[in-house]
């Protein structure tokens, strides 16, 4: 009898070690599919992200690209009204800065 009780032990501790092995494949796979899907949603994201800072590049390239136009405009009307001055006008405008550009001008000078 002893023999049997014995027998029953050893053969109900096989079974549970064997649900235990089961059990902790079934975990194992378990945490390798969660692993991949979290993988996945990962370069998912990181794909998006890098396709909305492509855009982003892009429409801050546009804004650059109108701004620097205006600027580049803006230039380009300016240097045509200098061109446009008279030589009296010239004069006027460069006598009036002449001291605070020659050497010993105002600006060199403090108490003048």
């Amino acid at each position: 009898m002893e023999r049997d009780l014995l027998s029953k032990v050893l053969d109900a501790e096989r079974e549970i070690q064997a649900k235990i092995e089961s059990e902790k494949k079934r975990l194992e796979e378990k945490i390798e599919k969660a692993r991949k899907e979290a993988e996945e949603r990962v370069l998912r994201e990181e794909t998006a992200l890098r396709e909305q800072l492509k855009e982003s590049v892009c429409k801050a390239e546009e804004i650059a690209e109108k701004k620097a136009g205006k600027i580049l405009e803006a230039a380009a009307r300016r240097a045509e009204n200098l061109r446009s001055l008279t030589d009296e006008a010239l004069q006027r405008v460069v006598m009036k800065y002449i001291d605070s550009i020659l050497p010993g001008g105002r600006i060199d000078r403090p108490n003048v």
